[in-house]
């Protein structure tokens, strides 16, 4: 029986592994989480969403030291992020061990982190360097990764998308869905004006206007129209979707919204510079007007013309993604390595002075 440590970053990334953890159960393999947000006896946290999520699955999920390679003994370690917290920390411990280390590439990544160009604070991250492999989100991503071990999974969380009913756009309410999302303080110098250059224009046409804002948002929004429930509700409920450099674009496409990239703001990533006459880009206001005009009247033709950046971005979006993942998984167990489950006493010193100082919280 194989069994897989997986490291969530943040809460949802648990639901994420959940379809996942059931196709491995059809190869008698198991994943147990590494759970981090809670702190045992200290701090405010009492009880740690991951666990609560998991618990609700009937999934182990067990608070991270260095020992619990030994412990558990994993036959590879999975992680959504490897440049930092927690989750770089339990990467460096099971390279010393020698257990294989993945990495899964679950949406829109600045892999060449170009907001440093603008100026804005942080160091390079080199993201997903330094797990043996890389499970990338679709057929684009392979461009940054030329020296390393990738597999094409796409995002198991995406599989449940083609259960949902896609709506035809000329039956929608004229609604634009925006996307507020300029969280960890990138572009947020800019965010007030992106978001009243969108609904400035939604005001000189005779459509209506919804925002979600993201949990890590920090824009003031006050006197707008607020969206209540979540960012899928808004997508399934709008008949266009403009966001900045985010997932929820190809999330808006998978789920069938046209949507519209605005970046007056000359965003360098170049996942979505390239749209591939899958959806407009527009860089000004009289821009943004103009695409919205154009996907209200021909949204059905940009939805057509999206297949074929989804189908370059996004691999196995037929909800396949979790088997292929497994699948790709069970692989990379059955190759054994001389594994040293043993802890250096280093790993464990470091670790216990990284807790006194909550460096990772």
């Amino acid at each position: 029986m194989y069994k897989f440590l997986f490291f969530p970053h943040v809460p949802y990334h648990v639901n994420t592994f959940v379809p996942i953890i059931k196709e491995l159960g059809n190869h008698n393999a198991s994943i147990i989480y590494s759970d981090h947000l809670k702190y045992y006896g200290r701090g405010e946290i009492l009880e740690s969403q991951i666990k609560e999520i998991a618990d609700e699955n009937n999934i182990l999920s067990v608070p991270y030291t260095p020992q619990i390679f030994g412990r558990e003994r994993p036959d590879a370690l999975i992680v959504m992020n490897d440049w930092g917290g927690w989750p770089k920390r339990a990467v460096e411990d099971a390279k010393k061990r020698n257990i294989p280390t993945i990495g899964h590439i679950e949406g829109a990544q600045d892999y060449l982190d170009t907001h440093l160009e603008h100026g804005y604070p942080g160091e390079k991250r080199y993201p997903y360097k330094k797990v043996d492999y890389v499970f990338l989100l679709g057929e684009y991503d392979k461009h940054f990764f030329k020296t390393k071990k990738t597999k094409v999974t796409g995002s198991p969380r995406f599989d449940g998308f083609l259960n949902q009913t896609k709506k035809s756009v000329e039956q929608a309410n004229n609604l634009v869905g925006i996307n507020c999302n300029f969280s960890y303080g990138l572009y947020a110098d800019i965010a007030k004006q992106w978001i009243d250059d969108i609904v400035e224009t939604t005001e000189s046409l005779p459509v209506k206007y919804k925002i979600s804002q993201h949990i890590g948002d920090v824009t003031d929004l006050s006197g707008l129209n607020i969206f209540g429930d979540g960012l899928y509700d808004l997508i399934k409920a709008s008949s266009v979707f403009v966001s900045r450099f985010s997932t929820a674009i190809i999330e808006a496409l998978l789920l069938g919204c046209p949507a519209i990239y605005y970046n007056p703001h000359k965003e360098m990533q170049p996942t979505f510079l390239d749209a591939m006459g899958g959806f407009p880009t527009a860089t000004n206001k009289n821009e943004l007007r103009e695409a919205l005009i154009d996907v209200f009247s021909n949204g059905e033709n940009w939805l057509n013309q999206a297949e074929k950046f989804l189908d370059f971005h996004v691999a196995n979006k037929d909800g396949r993604s979790a088997k292929v993942f497994a699948n790709e998984l069970i692989e990379i167990a059955k190759d054994k390595r001389k594994t040293n489950y043993h802890l250096p006493i280093r790993s464990y010193i470091k670790y216990i002075l990284e807790s006194i100082t909550l460096k990772f919280k």
